[in-house]
């Protein structure tokens, strides 16, 4: 049951923050390497919760459910969607209900949209990067850069990090913790973060917390560096 909900969280998580090179492991994005496997039908039942849309699809043999990052949709919408991650008996706390079977996918496509019926961003998240270098942000008194945190990490594992930066992505609630991602003007690398604490796009914080290395959520999921339980103040 837990790995099914971590599952869903990671891939929620995933498409929320955007990916900064899709194809490769980034701070900003870790991807699946799991092929996938495509079928088709058409949606007859639709529940939306945060961040999340269940739809059942009557496809040509059965009935499904899927599980996907909110997607605009219609009952009537014919969607194809990707069949690698099956889950049986997967219990949603948010609407109570018990799903026999479940696909989990980070993307719907219709006839609609050709390209991607799937928001790249969630509810918390609503600025995208421009993939412009930050300027004017200066390294916090005592503490790192995020490209001297790239290139000192194994130095800096385990220990307590300081940094300044631009939040440039802010997800609630995935797996306990709220993520953000932050941006300065050393380059153009991404520094993930979790935290209890609330941000908002754009602000400029001080973070403070452990560096970990290769985090390892599963699925493929891997963060290089990635700050945990972080402390967050106002960073002018």
């Amino acid at each position: 049951m837990t790995y099914a909900k971590t599952y869903l969280k990671l891939t929620a998580l995933c498409f929320s923050i955007g990916a900064f090179s899709l194809g490769t492991i980034t701070p900003a994005v870790a991807e699946s390497k799991t092929a996938s496997t495509q079928t088709e039908g058409k949606v007859i039942d639709i529940i939306n919760v945060t961040s999340y849309t269940y739809v059942q699809v009557q496809t040509k043999k059965s009935k499904v459910w899927v599980a996907a990052p909110t997607t605009p949709i219609k009952k009537g919408s014919v969607i194809r969607f990707s069949t690698k991650m099956p889950m049986e008996n997967f219990h949603s706390d948010s609407i109570d209900k018990t799903f026999p079977l479940i696909y989990f996918v980070n993307r719907l496509s219709s006839d609609a949209d050709k390209t991607s019926s799937t928001k790249k961003s969630s509810p918390h998240t609503n600025v995208k990067s421009t993939g412009k270098k930050i300027v004017g942000i200066k390294k916090v008194e005592n503490g790192k850069t995020i490209t001297e945190i790239y290139a000192e990490k194994e130095a800096l594992k385990t220990k307590i990090i300081k940094v300044r930066g631009k939040v440039t992505r802010f997800s609630a609630d995935i797996m306990g913790s709220n993520w953000l991602h932050l941006q300065d003007s050393s380059g153009m690398k991404d520094l993930t973060v979790t935290t209890k604490a609330k941000a908002t796009v754009g602000d400029i914080v001080i973070i403070e917390g452990k560096l970990s290395v290769n985090k390892d959520f599963g699925h493929g999921y891997v963060y290089p560096v990635i700050v945990e339980n972080a402390k967050i103040s106002k960073g002018k």
